[in-house]
């Protein structure tokens, strides 16, 4: 499943899964050579840190920003995701590389823009032990953030005024679905039937109607209502710990969602990318308290993959 946000200069995910693989955050510095399918080496880009795993030496990221201040992350796409063979005088990347393609190459939204305008994601599989997963994609900066889906009709790319992104259906549907939820607000309502007095008796009930299920659709509308609310503080540590608390909200616990095969969903961690300050912090399942990483200067500098 999933579920992102971005929030002003934060940007983050919940990573939902029914097992756990066992992700690290990892760096890499600005010298490290970064190789792909079809497109030329990099030698020289800017360090990007996130979440993944290092297997035969190449970073597989799920979510992780630059030190310019760009970020992404792929969700869960299954039976919409379609990936395609190399194209002729397109950019041609495969999914497991797109967001070492992405951080290494641009630093804003625009430029990741009109990169997708003229670019193909391959059908090419990171090893035969590894397929393909059926992603789609969510970039972020300080300023706004789109959504990138590659399906049987082509690949679309999607402004994202809700910042916000779960799993199925396709984006065009989260964003007719947002209507129906027009008059959700957190401030104390009014009584609009005057000849009756009608008292709410608490607060919340500006909210009345907001989705509590953990479907994908439900979760957009509730991460939108999250994320469009919530108030962030000039205090940097409270920044993360209420992000990441919002994240909370909508995450997956023991016995609360089976998949199709009885399997407990989990959220396997929640994060928070300060786009400022470049930190990446975390908070897995059973953690008790948010860890947060910042690299120091000598390891931006390597030529090196390294495990924080």
């Amino acid at each position: 499943m999933c579920t992102a946000i971005r929030k002003e200069h934060l940007f983050g995910r919940n990573l939902d899964l029914d097992y756990d693989i066992h992700q690290e955050v990892i760096l890499i510095g600005r010298d490290h050579l970064l190789e792909f399918i079809k497109e030329p080496e990099v030698t020289k880009h800017p360090a990007i840190l996130g979440m993944g795993m290092v297997v035969n030496g190449y970073p597989l990221l799920s979510d992780a920003m630059n030190e310019n201040g760009l970020a992404g992350a792929g969700l869960n796409f299954p039976n919409n995701a379609v990936f395609f063979p190399y194209k002729e005088g397109k950019r041609n990347v495969s999914p497991f590389e797109l967001l070492p393609y992405v951080l290494s190459h641009f630093s804003s939204v625009k430029e990741v823009k009109d990169f997708f305008r003229d670019s193909n994601l391959l059908n090419i599989p990171f090893s035969e032990q590894l397929p393909l997963a059926p992603l789609h994609y969510i970039f972020a900066d300080k300023a706004e953030s789109i959504v990138v889906e590659s399906t049987a009709s082509g690949l679309s790319i999607y402004d994202n005024p809700y910042d916000v992104l779960t799993n199925n259906p396709p984006f065009p549907f989260h964003i007719s679905n947002a209507k129906r939820y027009l008059s959700l607000t957190s401030k104390y309502p009014q009584n609009k039937i005057p000849m009756i007095d009608l008292v709410p008796d608490s607060v919340g009930f500006g909210s009345i109607g907001l989705p509590g299920d953990y479907s994908s659709a439900s979760r957009f509308i509730k991460a939108f209502y999250l994320n469009k609310f919530l108030k962030l503080s000039h205090d940097v540590d409270k920044n993360i710990v209420t992000f990441i608390n919002a994240l909370n909200q909508i995450s997956f616990l023991p016995g609360l969602t089976q998949d199709k095969i009885g399997k407990d969903e989990l959220t396997i961690y929640s994060s928070c990318m300060d786009l400022n300050d470049f930190t990446y912090s975390y908070k897995r399942l059973y953690d008790r308290s948010i860890t947060t990483i910042k690299p120091e200067e000598k390891q931006i500098n390597s030529d090196q993959i390294i495990t924080l």
